[in-house]
């Protein structure tokens, strides 16, 4: 955030301010930080005629989500749905998601947001209140965020409009007239003349909305969590032919054949392929005669090879396995928890623990790192959302779950778009 704009812009100020405090700049008003998650603050809105109304702000400093890279655009609107969500819980309340982008501003376009730095309003509406006040004249339904990159692209404002998963309205002629989303919302909570957020700032209410939505922190990180994993399910699903192709063969100078190899020779009975995506790696399993359940969350990528070896096919959660206790002799655990926060996995390994049998053995992989990092899947434009775990903290994990760690490791290995990616596996084995 430095250099060009951002030196002057005032939500670059605002995130500073949540970086360092307020004793660091000269403004001393305190910061607004409800919470800071991959790049993204949650802030409370000033001009808050009711609690509840929060802004979702990017570090990045980019004139609309369109005009973010894809990873970062698509977990600002994650973000964004799931504080919503909390919002709704907390506060008893309807929101709406508002963006005023403003690409074309320093085209001279007119209807630009009043300030030139990505961010999604939250309005918190009665209950009985209808969102599509919030809708301009002129407004169309679109399918997604497609088209707030196409606006971008072509440097023109837009007010984009949202709420519940299916409904998303946008403008590319959005209203001139200053803070027309603060002023619709004035109207419909019954404070028509207090639109104006610097002139009335509601700081009480501010308070309020970060006392409260900062009180039940683990209830909001479940929530981010959810909504992630969705995105990355329904990118799986909308594009599970490529996946397909992508994952078809074994790399050249794949470690994984011989590590199934290993696993299976060591370990007897059914094998829970657990995340087995196209099913490339329950193939090769199968192929050397054992009995494997190919279990993925996606059922349109069980379905997308043709396997010739004998299989069980299992649509089902990793958190929630439909198997009998210690019905699996051993478990293929491939690039699969990564796409879970701490809690999931946790639940997810007591799951694989609970399915395995005394003496059998699970490998699992994941990516290495710390965070969250979003890719684009080829050139389809949906993202997935990868979870980075280190060494000590996996293995800290599995032993957690009751499982005997008895090697723990770290390799490069190529991803499914063949880039050479650092992992962190796991051999462990369960004692009783």
């Amino acid at each position: 955030m430095t250099g060009g704009p951002a030196d002057s812009c005032e939500m670059c100020r605002e995130v500073r301010r949540n970086t360092v405090g307020a004793s660091g700049l000269d403004d001393p008003s305190p910061p607004r930080l409800v919470m800071r998650w991959s790049g993204l603050d949650v802030m409370a809105g000033l001009g808050s005629l009711t609690p509840g109304y929060a802004l979702v702000v990017p570090h990045r400093h980019a004139p609309s989500s369109g005009d973010l890279p894809a990873g970062e655009r698509s977990r600002l609107h994650v973000l964004a749905r799931a504080v919503a969500a909390q919002i709704e819980r907390v506060f008893a309340c309807r929101v709406t998601l508002v963006e005023h982008g403003s690409s074309g501003k320093e085209a001279g376009h007119r209807g630009g947001g009043c300030i030139t730095h990505c961010h999604i309003h939250l309005f918190p509406l009665p209950p009985e209140a209808d969102a599509r006040a919030l809708v301009p004249p002129g407004a169309h339904p679109v399918d997604g965020l497609g088209p707030l990159i196409k606006a971008a692209d072509a440097r023109r404002n837009y007010y984009y409009c949202s709420w519940a998963p299916s409904f998303h309205y946008l403008t590319l002629e959005p209203p001139a007239v200053s803070q027309y989303a603060r002023r619709v919302w004035a109207e419909i909570v019954g404070l028509p003349d207090t639109w104006d957020w610097a002139a009335f700032p509601y700081i009480e209410n501010c308070h309020i909305t970060i006392r409260e939505l900062r009180r039940d922190e683990a209830r909001m990180n479940e929530t981010i969590g959810a909504e992630v994993l969705d995105e990355t399910l329904a990118t799986y699903e909308n594009n599970a032919a490529r996946y397909a192709a992508d994952t078809e063969q074994f790399a050249d100078d794949s470690a994984l054949p011989h590590q199934i190899d290993h696993l299976l020779d060591a370990t007897t009975g059914p094998v829970l392929d657990a995340g087995a995506g196209a099913g490339r790696d329950a193939h090769y399993m199968a192929a050397r005669g054992r009995p494997v359940v190919a279990m993925d969350a996606s059922a349109s990528l069980l379905t997308q090879v043709k396997w010739s070896a004998p299989f069980s096919r299992l649509v089902a959660d990793i958190r929630d396995i439909p198997l009998a206790d210690c019905s699996v002799g051993a478990i293929w655990c491939s690039a699969v928890l990564l796409h879970l926060g701490g809690a999931d996995v946790r639940r997810s390994l007591d799951e694989l623990h609970r399915v395995l049998r005394p003496g059998g053995i699970m490998q699992i992989s994941v990516k290495e790192g710390r965070g969250l990092v979003s890719e684009q899947l080829g050139e389809s434009g949906e993202v997935r959302h990868f979870f980075l775990y280190e060494l000590p903290e996996l293995r800290a994990l599995v032993e957690e779950a009751g499982f005997e760690v008895t090697r723990a490791w770290t390799e490069e290995e190529s991803n499914s778009g063949r880039s050479a990616q650092s992992w962190v596996k796991v051999l462990a084995t369960r004692r009783y």
